[in-house]
């Protein structure tokens, strides 16, 4: 496993470091975690295809009023 060397402000490491003790894990952990999870969030071009996608899969789908299928379906009990 390489090692590296980054600047954090005192601050944020202080943050960085109360959380992990929080959780139970080590400094590393946690920035390995949050590497992980922001590496695996789309881009912002990849979320506007997704959007366009499903709204292209709605088109034509009828509207429903939410809260007037809410007030029959507790109406039916």
């Amino acid at each position: 496993m390489a090692k590296v060397m980054v600047s954090i402000p005192d601050a944020l490491l202080a943050r960085i470091d109360e959380v992990a003790r929080i959780r139970g894990t080590s400094r590393s952990g946690l920035l390995q975690a949050a590497a992980e999870r922001e590496l695996s969030r789309r881009s912002p071009e990849e979320m506007r295809a997704a959007i366009a996608l499903a709204r292209e899969a709605m088109r034509g789908a009828p509207k429903v009023d939410a809260v007037a299928a809410i007030r029959e379906e507790r109406d039916r009990r």
